[in-house]
């Protein structure tokens, strides 16, 4: 199944983010979690305002599990964190998918 996670970020920590954002891209690449797509959310002047993660998991618990040693998730970087299953409908663009 695909897992979605949706952080925002905590405006008064924006100077924790620049401290851990080297330990944040070290973790979501650790390969403890098959992530198919991440990237920040982006505000009208380009600068990260929080991240989405979409990963292929076994239970949602599992991306409950990775998400709580994300370093943003542990120095409180992120304001919150919303996690769902996610299924596609759609997979490029104006392709139907075969779900």
């Amino acid at each position: 199944m695909l897992a979605i996670r949706i952080a925002l970020s905590n405006p008064e920590k924006a100077e924790a983010r620049t401290g851990y954002i080297e330990d944040h891209k070290r973790y979501l690449r650790s390969g403890r979690l098959r992530i198919v797509q991440s990237g920040p959310i982006l505000d009208e002047f380009g600068g990260a305002t929080g991240g989405v993660v979409v990963a292929e998991v076994n239970s949602i618990d599992e991306m409950q599990d990775f998400n709580s040693g994300d370093p943003f998730v542990v120095h409180g970087v992120y304001e919150s964190v919303r996690i769902y299953e996610w299924q596609p409908t759609i997979t490029e663009a104006g392709q139907q998918s075969l779900r």
